[in-house]
């Protein structure tokens, strides 16, 4: 069973971000979606969840971190409300982690498997 987990890290203050929402959605070949989790980070800035699809046939998603959650809209000016990532997995058993570091301004990311 595949698992995807997280670390959100704020750079305005180095604090862990707790509450913010996680989304990972399949996008099918027919060109539908289907939202696999939607989570909240927990109090130390991390989620981690496993979800049963058979990722054989290197699948394609969307990872979505709703900053929103974290900074709410100016009444101005450009506004980053959301960071999405379109990523293709296709080990069935892997462990992939994505960390992000976000501020008002900017986000920052990589990613692993085991």
């Amino acid at each position: 069973m595949p698992t995807i987990s997280s670390h959100v890290l704020n750079s305005e203050d180095g604090t862990h971000v707790s509450g913010l929402t996680i989304t990972l959605t399949y996008l099918k070949d027919d060109r539908n979606r289907e939202i696999i989790f939607s989570n909240k980070t927990d109090k130390g800035g991390r989620l981690s969840e496993s979800f049963s699809l058979d990722l054989s046939d290197n699948k394609v998603f969307e990872l979505e971190f709703k900053i929103s959650d974290l900074f709410p809209k100016k009444e101005e000016g450009i506004y980053c409300s959301d960071l999405t990532f379109r990523i293709s997995l296709n080990s069935p058993e892997e462990k992939f982690h994505i960390p992000v570091i976000i501020s008002r301004h900017g986000a920052s990311t990589w990613w692993s498997g085991e």
